[in-house]
Order: C-alpha cells, then sequence, then structure tokens
C-alpha cells in the first residue's frame, strides 16, 4: 500500500511540473502528441493481446512468437506509411506556404506584407487574387479588415480600378487597418467602416452578427471574403448569417470565399449554405485553414485547386 501511494505521489509531482511548465505541457498534451501516444498504445495492445491468447491456448511458443512478430511487422509498415503520407503533406503546405509569402512579397510593391498567427493566411491571400485576376473581380465587400484589404486594394491598382468595402467589429484594429491604407496610398481604393456586432435572426437562428449601414437593394458585389466575426467569442456559427444576408448582393459572377473551413463550425456552415442556397455552386479547398468557396456561376470553380 505504501509503494502504491509512492508512486501516485510521484506521478502528482511529475504531472505537477509538467503542467507547471508551459513548454513541456505544449510538448506533451498537444493534440498530434496525444494522438500518436493514442495510436502507440493500441499498437502495443494490438500485439500484446493475440500473444497472450496465442500463449492461454497452449500453442507452440514457436508460432506465438511469429504471429506477434508478424503483427507487429504489419503495425510498423503501416503507421510508417501513415506518418509518411503526414510528412509528405506537411512538407507540401509548408511549400505552398512559402511560394505564397515569396510571391506576395515580390508583387506588394514595396508594400510591407507581415502575418500574425491570427491573420488571413498567405495562401488564402494568393487564390483570392488569383480569382479577382481570373474572373475580374472589381467590387469587393470584406468582413474582417487587414491584411487582406491592403492586399486587395493593391491588385485592384494594378487592374486598373476596383473597390474595397470593409467592415470589422474591432473599432482598434479598423483604425490600423485605414491608416495602412492612407499610408500605402490605397484610401481611394478601400474604405474600413466600424461595424459592431449585434443580435440578428438569421439561418435559422440567433446570432451576433455586423451592423451593416443600410444597403442599396441594387447594390452587387463580385467578391464577398467573410473573415469575421471571430469564432473565438463564443459562437462557432458566428460567421453563419453571411450567405443569407448578403446573396441577394452577389453579383452574376459573384463569388463568395468562407476563411477558417477546417474548424468544426465552418463546416457546419458550408452544410447548411449547401442545403438552403441549391442554385449556387460550392467547393471546399484545402489550403491555408480551409476555405469554402461559393459561386453563382459554376465555370468560377474551373479556377480552383
Amino acid at each position: 500500500m505504501a509503494e502504491g501511494g509512492g508512486l501516485l505521489n510521484r506521478y502528482t509531482g511529475i504531472t505537477r511540473i509538467v503542467g507547471s511548465n508551459p513548454i513541456l505541457s505544449a510538448i506533451i498534451f498537444r493534440p498530434d502528441m496525444m494522438r500518436d501516444l493514442r495510436l502507440g498504445l493500441l499498437a502495443g495492445l494490438a500485439v500484446l493481446v493475440p500473444g497472450l491468447l496465442l500463449f492461454l491456448l497452449g500453442l507452440p511458443d514457436i508460432v506465438t512468437v511469429v504471429v506477434v512478430i508478424a503483427i507487429g511487422v504489419a503495425l510498423v509498415v503501416a503507421f510508417g506509411r501513415r506518418w509518411h503520407r503526414q510528412a509528405t503533406s506537411a512538407r507540401a503546405q509548408q511549400t505552398t506556404h512559402l511560394r505564397s509569402v515569396i510571391g506576395l512579397a515580390a508583387s506588394s510593391g514595396g508594400m510591407p506584407v507581415y502575418w500574425t498567427e491570427h491573420a488571413i493566411t498567405p495562401e488564402t491571400v494568393t487564390l483570392v487574387l488569383q480569382l479577382i485576376a481570373g474572373l475580374g473581380l472589381a467590387r469587393v465587400l470584406e468582413l474582417g479588415s487587414g491584411l487582406s484589404t491592403l492586399t486587395i486594394a493593391h491588385a485592384l491598382q494594378r487592374a486598373g480600378g476596383g473597390r474595397v468595402q470593409s467592415f470589422d467589429d474591432d473599432a482598434r484594429w479598423a483604425g490600423q487597418t485605414a491608416a495602412s491604407l492612407k499610408r500605402e496610398g490605397l484610401d481611394a481604393l478601400a474604405e474600413v467602416q466600424v461595424a459592431p456586432l449585434k443580435e440578428i435572426a438569421s439561418g435559422g437562428r440567433q446570432s451576433l452578427w455586423y451592423d451593416l449601414p443600410k444597403m442599396d437593394p441594387q447594390a452587387r458585389y463580385d467578391l464577398v471574403l467573410v473573415d469575421g466575426p471571430p469564432a473565438w467569442k463564443g459562437d462557432p456559427l458566428a460567421r453563419l448569417p453571411a450567405l443569407y444576408q448578403l446573396r441577394q448582393h452577389l453579383s452574376e459572377k459573384g463569388v463568395l470565399v468562407l476563411d477558417d473551413a477546417m474548424r468544426g463550425g465552418e463546416r457546419e456552415i458550408a452544410s447548411r449554405w449547401q442545403r438552403d442556397f441549391p442554385d449556387l455552386h460550392f467547393r471546399m479547398v484545402d489550403i491555408g485553414r480551409g476555405l469554402f468557396v461559393v459561386c453563382v456561376d459554376k465555370a468560377a470553380l474551373d479556377l480552383l485547386p
């Protein structure tokens, strides 16, 4: 009993040390590490249980050893292939990321290009700029401002004209984006307005969404970029109202892009949009943190990976 208590005390001590150390905690308890630990435990059981059963059945030791080794080799090969695919995929994503960063930096005309952890990814910006160039999109509505506002405005400037109307619920961030636009001489092409969140009924539920100014019923946008409201404020379906509120304002070649589409909330949003808008065309694109693209004209999907 004393030995068991000692083991418990040592385990508790180790847990406290790990929990109090942010670096150790991040390494040991990160999702991919926990997943690999679970897989390792399952693999161990997959080898141990058949071997134990064969031993209890009284089969010759050589048979038990051969079966256990065969199972172990099969598991090593299976997990090796799995981890190889994961590593290959990670390298491909890193390559795409670096190409996008280099491409944007080279085409930004000297404009500072930088990213934070929560900013729209370079891969996403690159795809959006390809859509703008390939489809001739000129009228842009953006929900959530920042680096994307500057890069889109710069792309429109190079294309000979257009307009970005950006809304942000964060007054401080909107002010910073507006100041950057002015500093880069892009304020004639883009405008950032503060739009606080208010409760609305949309998509069959109550949501906190942008308090947008009253729009002209005839107003049409070629591109709607949905990068807000932020889901971290507590509602994983915070961006659900976007298509319900703005469908009537999509032009004949209109495209709506939902960012962060690999998250559970955005996947549910994508499912509901597909259900409720059968006249539109959809595609999930696995770049950055995931994009869900909605098109009025099906031909626009040809430009997507």
